[in-house]
C-alpha cells in the first residue's frame, strides 16, 4: 500500500505554512478547510481532518492504529529530560502507562468523592472571589486559579491549595515550550527547559510530603478526595499513586477555568439566559449540599453550549503507529493527524445555526448534531477521564455566581484568533460584588 498524501497549501518558501498559521491559527485552519475540504495536508507529515466520522474512527482505535500526541504535561518525561515524540516504541510504552493510570484512578471517579469535592467547591469560589473586594479584574486568569483550586481540592481535598501556584509554574514553563517559534530537542538544557524541569520537580517533592503525612494518619471512615481513594488501594505503591495523582491534576489544569471566562463572557451579552440560570439556582435555597445537576437542566444545557462554541481544548492529534488509511488517503507510520473541536462544532453541516449560543438546543429529545459532531472532552479510549467531575464544577459555579454576584463586565473580550494550548477569551475583565438575592426572580 503506497502513501498517498491528500493535498494542501504549499506555503512560504523554505517556511512552509507555520507563518500563516501562527498569524491566525482558527482563520487560517478554516480558511484552509473551506479550500481542500474535510482532508488537507498542513505539510509533508501533517493532515488535518474536519469530517466528524473520521474524527470518531481515529480516536476510538487511539492505542491500537494511533497514538495519542505525547503530553509531557502528563507524563510523556522522565526526571532527568523529556521522551523524544519521534520515538514510536517509547511513545506506545507511555500510552501502556497512561492507560493503566487511567482504569485505576477512575476509582477516584465514584459518588462519594465527587459529593465531597461539591460540598466544599462554593466554600472555595466565595473565598477567591472576596480577594478581589469587587474590584476589576482579568477573568481568565482569576477563573484559572479557582479551577486549579477545583482539582487540587478533589485530588487533596484542603491540603492542595500549596500546589497550585507550582502546577501554575509547571504549566506556564511548559507553554513556552510548546509555544516557542523554534522547537529545540528536548534534551537541550536551554533555560525553559531547565525552568520546567525544576518545576515538575518541586512538585514532586510536594506530592511526596502530602502522601507521607496522609499516609501517618489513620484511614477516614469515607473517603474524602483522590488521594483517600488511592490510599486504600492495595495494588498501588508510593509512585503510582503519586504519577496518577499528577496525571490527574495537569491534564485538567486550565481547562475549566477557560469554560468559566466564556461563561462570564456570554452571560454579560445574554440578559435571558441568565434570567433562566437565575431562577433555576433557586434550588439552592435552604439546602446544606449543593443540588443533582438534574435539578439545574438549563444552566447544565448552558455549559455544554458553551463548550460546543468556545471548547476550552479546541485543537487534538492522534500520531498514525503504523501505515494507516483515512478515507481515499494512506498515511504512513509516524504522520500526525490533528483535528479541532472548535471548527467541527461549528460547522454547518453538522449543527442547525452553529454560531449562535442556544442552550434551549440541548433540551429537545433529538440530540441537536450529526452524530460524533459534538467532542469537548475528546471521545474513545482517552476521552477525558474526569467529564463528568468537570460538567458538575462548572455547572454548579455557573449557578452559583449568576445568584449569589453581580458581574459587571468591564471588557467584553475578544475571540483569540491565535488559539494557543487552551481556547480562552482575551482582554476579558469583570468584577463580581456580591448581590442581594432576597427578590426571588420571576421568568415573566
Amino acid at each position: 500500500m503506497t502513501e498517498q498524501l491528500p493535498p494542501g497549501p504549499r506555503g512560504r518558501l523554505l517556511r512552509g505554512n507555520r507563518p500563516d498559521y501562527e498569524a491566525d491559527r482558527l482563520g487560517f485552519l478554516l480558511r484552509c478547510h473551506e479550500d481542500y475540504g474535510d482532508i488537507w495536508s498542513f505539510d509533508d507529515s501533517t493532515v488535518v481532518i474536519g469530517a466528524p466520522d473520521a474524527v470518531h474512527e481515529i480516536l476510538g482505535r487511539t492505542n491500537g492504529d494511533y497514538l495519542a500526541e505525547v503530553n509531557f504535561f502528563a507524563g510523556g518525561f522522565a526526571d532527568g529530560g523529556f521522551v523524544d515524540g519521534g520515538d514510536m516504541a517509547g511513545a506506545a510504552h507511555l500510552a501502556e502507562v497512561w492507560m493503566t493510570a487511567r482504569r485505576k484512578v477512575s476509582r477516584g471517579f465514584h459518588r462519594k468523592v465527587v459529593t465531597a469535592h461539591a460540598g466544599r467547591l462554593i466554600g472555595m469560589l466565595d473565598e477567591r472571589l472576596e480577594r478581589t473586594a469587587g474590584r476589576p479584574v482579568d477573568v481568565q486568569p482569576l477563573m484559572a486559579n479557582i479551577s486549579g483550586c477545583m482539582v487540587a481540592d478533589f485530588c487533596f481535598g484542603g491540603e492542595g491549595a500549596e500546589l497550585v501556584e507550582t502546577v501554575d509554574s509547571l504549566v506556564a514553563a511548559g507553554t513556552s515550550i510548546v509555544s516557542a517559534a523554534r522547537i529545540l530537542p528536548r534534551w537541550l538544557p536551554v533555560a525553559r527547559h531547565r525552568r520546567f524541569v525544576s518545576a515538575r520537580r518541586e512538585l514532586k517533592a510536594q506530592f511526596g510530603e502530602i502522601i507521607e503525612q496522609r499516609r501517618a494518619r489513620p484511614a477516614p471512615d469515607s473517603p474524602r478526595d483522590l488521594l483517600d481513594v488511592l490510599l486504600a488501594a492495595p495494588d498501588l505503591s508510593p509512585h503510582q499513586i503519586q504519577e496518577l495523582l499528577r496525571v490527574t491534576l495537569l491534564a485538567s489544569h486550565g481547562v475549566p477555568g477557560a469554560a468559566l471566562a466564556w461563561c462570564v463572557r456570554e452571560l454579560s451579552f445574554r440578559p435571558d439566559i441568565r434570567l433562566r440560570i437565575e431562577v433555576e439556582a433557586e434550588a439552592w435555597e435552604a439546602r446544606e449540599a449543593p443540588p443533582e445537576l438534574s435539578e439545574l437542566p438549563y444552566t447544565e444545557a448552558f455549559v455544554k453550549e458553551i463548550l460546543r462554541a468556545y471548547p476550552p481544548t479546541w485543537l487534538l492529534g492522534r500520531t498514525a503507529r503504523r501505515r494507516v488509511r483515512i478515507g481515499e488517503w494512506t498515511l504512513p507510520p509516524g504522520h500526525e493527524i490533528m483535528f479541532s473541536p472548535y471548527l467541527v462544532h461549528r460547522d454547518p453541516r453538522w449543527w442547525n445555526e452553529p454560531g449562535k449560543i442556544d442552550p434551549q438546543r440541548w433540551l429537545g429529545e433529538k440530540v441537536p448534531h450529526t452524530p460524533h459532531a459534538y467532542f469537548p472532552f475528546g471521545a474513545g479510549p482517552r476521552v477525558c477521564l474526569g467529564a463528568h467531575l468537570g460538567m458538575m464544577q462548572l455547572t454548579l459555579v455557573t449557578s452559583w455566581l449568576v445568584r449569589h454576584y453581580e458581574i459587571d463586565v468591564e471588557e467584553p473580550g475578544t475571540v483569540p484568533a491565535n488559539g494557543s494550548a487552551l481556547l480562552a477569551p482575551r482582554a476579558l475583565r469583570a468584577s463580581f460584588a456580591v448581590r442581594d438575592h432576597t427578590a426571588t426572580a420571576s421568568p415573566h
